[in-house]
C-alpha cells in the first residue's frame, strides 16, 4: 500500500494562524517600570507604573498589554494623581 502525501493548502489555515499572522504588528518599544503593586479586600491588584515619564494606575491584563508595546493613549489611560486618592481625603 502506498499512502498519499499531505499537502497543506492556503485553505488549511487555522484561526490561530490567522490570528499570529494578524497580531505581528510591529510595536515602539516602551519602557514600563512596576513601581507598586497593592492587593487587599478581595479586590484585584492595582499596580503602579511608570511610562515615558508618567504615571498610571492600572489592573493586571492592561499592565501586560503596556509591556507588550501598547501605548497609554491607545488603551485610553489617564495619568494617576496621588491627589485623587480615597486615603488622602480622609480627615479624622
Amino acid at each position: 500500500m502506498r499512502a498519499t502525501p499531505k499537502f497543506r493548502t492556503p485553505y488549511g489555515m487555522t484561526g490561530a494562524d490567522i490570528a499570529a499572522a494578524l497580531s505581528m504588528k510591529p510595536r515602539a518599544k516602551q519602557a514600563v517600570t512596576l513601581i507598586s503593586k497593592r492587593h487587599g479586600g478581595g479586590l484585584p491588584a492595582r499596580i503602579l507604573v511608570l511610562v515615558e515619564g508618567e504615571y498610571y494606575e492600572v489592573l493586571e491584563r492592561t499592565f501586560d498589554e503596556l509591556n507588550r508595546g501598547v501605548t497609554p493613549a491607545e488603551l485610553e489611560l489617564e495619568p494617576y494623581n496621588p491627589a485623587d486618592d480615597f486615603n488622602d481625603d480622609f480627615e479624622g
